[in-house]
């Protein structure tokens, strides 16, 4: 006959209970790391994407200061080429009144 108090009896029960809360915990710390390694990649995936966005910022700001010297660029050869031409237009104003003067003179 065995006795409810016996050694072998409670020893056993108690890792018997002991070994369920442990496999409990186990259960819990996997569920943990599984949720942790979800965050972690989620944060991972959002980071990613915006480092991504961040580059194409700095790529469309980047571009937009090329085109922005390219604009002023454009701008000088503009203004380089419409000092030009009012130079070209007075000097074809004096060539017209230098010929008026010697047509008037070869007509007399």
């Amino acid at each position: 006959p065995q006795m409810p108090d016996s050694p072998q009896l409670s020893s056993l029960g108690k890792s018997d209970c002991s070994f369920s809360e442990s496999s409990g915990l186990f259960y819990k710390d996997e569920a943990l790391e599984k949720d942790l390694n979800e965050d972690l990649l989620q944060f991972v995936t959002y980071s990613v994407i915006f480092l991504t966005d961040m580059s194409k910022e700095i790529n469309l700001i980047e571009r937009a200061a090329v085109d922005a010297s390219y604009i002023d660029e454009i701008d000088g050869l503009f203004k380089e080429a419409n000092t030009i031409e009012n130079f070209l237009i007075q000097k074809r104003e004096l060539l017209r009144q230098r010929f008026t003067v010697i047509a008037n003179t070869l007509h007399r």
